[in-house]
């Protein structure tokens, strides 16, 4: 994993130059970045990066397609046992969705089935209610294999989504989560899923916005790794025929080619077409 750049001894300037991208901070000596700005491609010192320019992040990709599959329902209905309580005059636990519209339930009932998922939902006076026929018992972090926080979030979505998307064009996911008393801590695993994703250079931001006692988690993201993941997962469903931000990812990508040619590095074309190539913003 590393970014796009030249390196040169006479770049010395002897101090490091702090730099944030898409949440991510490091320092780094004075270099040269290939940037992308205003369309162009340009290589810019270390020391002249300013907001809103554009460098290329090169990195392995974090999932190969035919892994998938494997496992999703059993992370998902971690998502769906996020809230859970005990009936004292039935004597039995159960789990539910605060806060879920109820005219949704048929809706869901439906996706649920599209996906092959073993999931019911249900109305009663105590929220909507979750009936599973899986055992399952898993928690988020005693594993921090990624795909499962991926197939987590997947599950977040299904529940508290939305996909952003318009004419089969997928441009990002919001989850609005409603936590409330005891299940707040929940939030703390979410910060964990957000640096276990970061860590593989994929990207989501959470927020929180609190009105009284109820507070409400927002995760969104447009990282076009992720994005794709969840257009396969979600396929059986709807097909988002084209990932926004990969398609404006591409343009870039063809434009830094066409530079590299000019420059007579064909071994960095080379490693950007076996590579994962991310665009990040400085900030």
């Amino acid at each position: 994993m590393e970014f796009l750049i030249k390196q040169d001894k006479q770049l010395d300037t002897g101090k490091k130059y702090r730099h944030s991208f898409q949440w991510f901070t490091f320092e780094e000596e004075n270099c040269i970045f290939y940037v992308r700005h205003k369309k162009e491609i340009k290589l810019i010192e270390s020391k002249n990066l300013w907001s809103t320019m554009n460098v290329f992040f090169l990195k392995d990709w974090t999932l190969e397609m035919n892994e998938l599959t494997y496992n999703i329902k059993s992370w998902t209905l971690t998502a769906c046992q996020i809230f859970n309580a005990f009936d004292e005059e039935n004597w039995w636990f159960y789990n539910f969705l605060p806060y879920l519209p109820t005219k949704s339930v048929e809706e869901k009932n439906t996706l649920f089935q599209k996906l092959w998922f073993n999931i019911e939902l249900s109305n009663s006076p105590k929220w909507v209610l979750i009936k599973n026929n899986e055992e399952h018992n898993k928690n988020l972090i005693e594993d921090l294999d990624i795909k499962w926080k991926i197939w987590f979030l997947f599950g977040l979505i299904l529940l508290y989504w939305k996909f952003e998307n318009k004419w089969e064009k997928l441009s990002a996911i919001k989850v609005q989560l409603p936590l409330f008393g005891q299940f707040l801590s929940i939030w703390d695993e979410i910060k964990n899923i957000q640096n276990n994703l970061q860590n593989e250079w994929i990207f989501i931001q959470i927020s929180e916005n609190i009105q009284w006692d109820k507070h409400t988690y927002e995760i969104t993201s447009n990282d076009y790794e992720l994005l794709a993941i969840f257009a396969k997962l979600y396929l059986p469903v709807e097909n988002f025929s084209q990932i926004t931000k990969r398609e404006q990812a591409q343009e870039a990508i063809d434009a830094l080619k066409v530079f590299l040619w000019k420059e007579g590095k064909p071994e960095l074309i080379e490693k950007i077409d076996n590579s994962c190539v991310k665009l990040l913003q400085k900030i």
